[in-house]
């Protein structure tokens, strides 16, 4: 098992860099909040819309996940948030939400793997699994404005940059549902 935990940044709609951090406290990732659009930028800051696309980078290898278009491309998936997943430039995935009781994305990958993100009804807690095992684990602290967020990882399986980064967009987009329905 590998530990890792980082930050949120204090402004919602912020690009500042976020340390990813291992359990031996050393900026092993850094995590970047960006925007493909100024259209996408403005909804980020003046409607609380933003934080749906994410870069991660080990100073190697760089992973991006893009929420697919909606305003100004086609509209794929009406009824379900489908982003593309990619490593340095190359596209190997999908993560998009599920219908459910719980609240539940998945990534897809393209082998044919599948990843089922799920948390709890109230609870800010995220468990991951391949369909046989339970890969990752998250806490993630409560009532903060920037939440602090600690991750267990259980498998060599997956690079835990991109699990860290898959984690966050499943995170930031339960938090928008949440506010959404207050």
């Amino acid at each position: 098992m590998v530990r890792f935990y980082f930050k949120e940044n204090f402004f919602n709609a912020s690009k500042s860099t976020i340390d990813v951090f291992n359990e031996n406290d050393e900026a092993v990732y850094k995590m970047q909040l960006f925007y493909t659009s100024a259209t996408q930028e403005a909804f980020a800051i003046f409607g609380g819309k933003g934080k749906q696309n994410f870069e991660i980078t080990d100073g190697h290898d760089t992973y991006r996940i893009t929420q697919e278009k909606a305003i100004s491309g086609k509209i794929k998936t009406p009824f379900k948030t489908v982003w593309d997943v990619d490593k340095n430039g190359n596209k190997f995935g999908v993560f998009r939400t599920k219908m459910g009781l719980k609240p539940t994305m998945l990534f897809e990958g393209s082998q044919g793997d599948t990843l089922k993100f799920q948390s709890g009804f109230i609870s800010r807690s995220v468990s991951v699994n391949d369909g046989r095992n339970e890969i990752m684990n998250t806490k993630s602290q409560r009532f903060k404005i920037a939440s602090r967020h600690d991750i267990d990882i259980h498998t060599d399986e997956y690079h835990p940059a991109m699990l860290i980064m898959l984690f966050q967009v499943f995170y930031e987009f339960q938090e928008q549902q949440r506010r959404k329905s207050s």
